[in-house]
């Protein structure tokens, strides 16, 4: 955590500047209705290979206490759903 909020402080330095969303999420309950939810959300554009028994440890002890992967949203095309990118 930094000044309250969870963050990923050890992003590497070599995925590129993230790309950033607002007001969305990637769950597959929004692919046909827009969310209630205001967030935002960051993608890098370049790949950080990990060791996947790290990410096994991140499971069994983290505190949002997720223990596995969640769906993820259909390709969305419907207009209404969809943010202008500027």
């Amino acid at each position: 955590m930094r000044d309250g909020y969870y963050q990923a402080l050890n992003t590497p330095s070599t995925t590129g500047e993230p790309i950033q969303y607002a007001d969305s999420t990637t769950g597959p309950s929004y692919s046909e209705q827009g969310s209630p939810l205001l967030v935002s959300w960051s993608v890098r554009p370049n790949v950080a290979v990990v060791d996947i028994e790290t990410v096994g440890e991140w499971c069994g002890g983290n505190a949002f206490e997720k223990s596995g992967a969640h769906g993820v949203r259909n390709l969305v095309e419907n207009p209404d759903l969809l943010s202008p990118i500027h």
